[in-house]
């Protein structure tokens, strides 16, 4: 690999690493400073209501909008550097889900039926962006490993999301299957920032220059 890529490699990478870091950091130091909030019975988006408390809302929103944005243009790199049209396609529909996240911060649940599109547009979207990239994965040898438990992932949240909307499950909010449907999308993200840090994604799959 050239100087030149190699240094944009490490800065992507620094993106992709930290953009979830920050949400989830941003999440969790919202919560203790809210405490009507609990995991059965809220979202959390309500964390985001400004109405709830403008200081904690401002930085649960910032923290979605840098997360999003961060984890964008990383997707966009690993985009325009992926060889296979399968992968460009999932990566092309993860690269929406980050906008639907941004979007999330930028529109809370203030904003009225928005919120709840571009929320329903995040969830929706990143699960097929990883079946679509596990699946093309799934095509060479030397990336099976690393293809079934990405393509496993979503259905965990499928089921919390099941369980939670036809009433069978120990809550009534919608925070527990936001947050594990959420970790499920961070996981792969790190399991595609591993692969590049380690160089383990074939020279057919992903262009190293």
């Amino acid at each position: 690999m050239n100087s030149i890529f190699n240094q944009r490699r490490e800065r992507m990478l620094l993106l992709g690493i930290l953009g979830p870091v920050v949400a989830l950091v941003c999440i969790a130091v919202a919560i203790p400073l809210s405490p009507w909030f609990t995991w059965s019975g809220n979202a959390l988006s309500d964390l985001g209501n400004y109405d709830n408390g403008l200081l904690v809302a401002a930085l649960f929103n910032a923290g979605l909008v840098i997360s999003g944005l961060s984890s964008f243009l990383f997707t966009l790199w690993f985009l325009a550097n992926s060889k296979t049209l399968p992968t460009r396609i999932g990566m092309l529909l993860f690269a929406i889900s980050e906008v639907f996240l941004i979007l999330i911060g930028v529109f809370s649940e203030n904003a009225g039926s928005i919120h709840f599109l571009v929320s329903v547009g995040f969830f929706a979207t990143f699960p097929f962006a990883m079946w679509i990239v596990s699946i093309d994965f799934l095509r060479f040898h030397e990336l099976r490993l690393f293809s079934v438990p990405p393509l496993l992932f979503p259905f965990a949240s499928l089921y919390l999301w099941y369980i939670t909307f036809t009433g069978t499950a120990p809550w009534s909010g919608v925070a527990i299957p936001e947050i594990v449907t959420a970790l499920t999308a961070i996981l792969w993200l790190y399991f595609i920032c591993g692969m590049i840090y380690k160089d383990l994604l074939p020279e057919h799959v992903w262009s190293h220059a």
